[in-house]
């Protein structure tokens, strides 16, 4: 299937994902309400989360359009960014009250003091062929050892994209530190590829499907396989200090987005029908792109495979125990 303009505009939103930066600190957006005023005694009853242009983050959409958040008493406002850093300031200012991103930017900044960080529900994790990396037609790379000494993009250096491609590789008796990975923007990654810039593509959906249809790109290798399937990609999160003042919102908010995951587990329909509102992706494409995993419930033992997979990797200075940073679960 060739995918037309707006299809392939909306592989902007995995881009966005992946160059989801370290959040840092912030506090509540509107006054509290009073809890004998808001429903279940929730210390407030609107908030505002920062997300992203991406199918990662579709289950805050599916759990407003299904009212699942009206609920549990909650009037949620999602408040659109073209990438994490732009949600910097707000938490700050307190314009924003979480917000949605990467686990590996936001354990890094947690881990730089730049964040004390608080999850309040898992999001995506990457399901097979959600991800790939994936060479041209006329490409001499056909196998994953080929990859050694070649040059493959990635959104920003040292995210999740090198840290779970690294364990495959690996996994595969491929030497990643021969592999030279190189950032390259959104908009550039077909130019590179096909300038020969770069050797191999590291692609996400709906740009999978895109490159096989239109261009006949082969897969080499799934970096959501062997010891990175289900690999973690983001959440949403908070701060230690908003969870504090909030227990019983975050609690609610978890519950909202578990179930709205819980939907959308065996109902792509509801997914499908809610990405034309706040990404590119027309219903058509919608319809047949490779979806990540929704996390129906938080686990922290695959969370602390991120952590510990940075340690390994030097990018953090000290362990992180995750399940330190997760909220209760709530929702069975």
């Amino acid at each position: 299937m060739r995918l037309g303009n707006a299809a392939r505009a909306a592989i902007i939103g995995f881009a966005l994902t992946l160059g989801a930066a370290a959040c840092s600190s912030g506090g509540s957006t509107t006054p509290d309400t009073p809890p004998s005023a808001s429903a279940g005694g929730l210390e407030k009853t609107k908030i505002k989360v920062a997300t992203l242009p991406a199918i990662d983050s579709a289950a805050i959409y599916v759990a407003i359009d299904q009212k699942l958040f009206e609920k549990e008493g909650l009037d949620v406002t999602p408040q659109i960014v073209q990438a994490a850093p732009e949600a910097i300031p707000m938490l700050l200012k307190g314009e924003i009250d979480a917000m949605f991103g990467n686990y590996v930017s936001m354990f890094a900044a947690h881990d730089k003091g730049a964040l004390k960080l608080r999850i309040l529900a898992e999001g995506s994790r990457a399901a097979p062929d959600s991800l790939s990396i994936m060479a041209l037609p006329g490409s001499p790379i056909k196998t994953a050892k080929d990859l050694e000494g070649k040059t493959v993009n990635v959104n920003v250096l040292h995210n999740f994209q090198e840290l779970a491609l690294s364990q495959v590789l690996k996994a595969n008796n491929v030497d990643p530190t021969k592999i030279k990975y190189v950032p390259v923007t959104f908009q550039n990654i077909m130019p590179s590829w096909k300038g020969g810039q770069i050797d191999a593509a590291y692609l996400g959906e709906p740009m999978v499907t895109a490159a096989t249809s239109s261009m006949g790109a082969r897969k080499i290798i799934d970096p959501a396989s062997g010891p990175a399937a289900e690999f973690p990609i983001s959440g949403y999160v908070s701060t230690q200090e908003w969870y504090d003042k909030n227990p019983k919102v975050a609690a609610a908010f978890q519950r909202a987005i578990h179930n709205a995951a819980k939907l959308m587990e065996n109902n792509r329909e509801v997914v499908a029908k809610v990405l034309p509102n706040f990404t590119q992706i027309d219903a058509a494409t919608a319809a047949t792109v490779t979806f990540p995993y929704f996390s129906s419930n938080d686990n922290p033992v695959r969370l602390q495979r991120v952590a510990d997979w940075m340690l390994e990797a030097k990018w953090l200075n000290k362990s992180i125990d995750v399940k330190t940073l997760m909220s209760a679960t709530t929702s069975g």
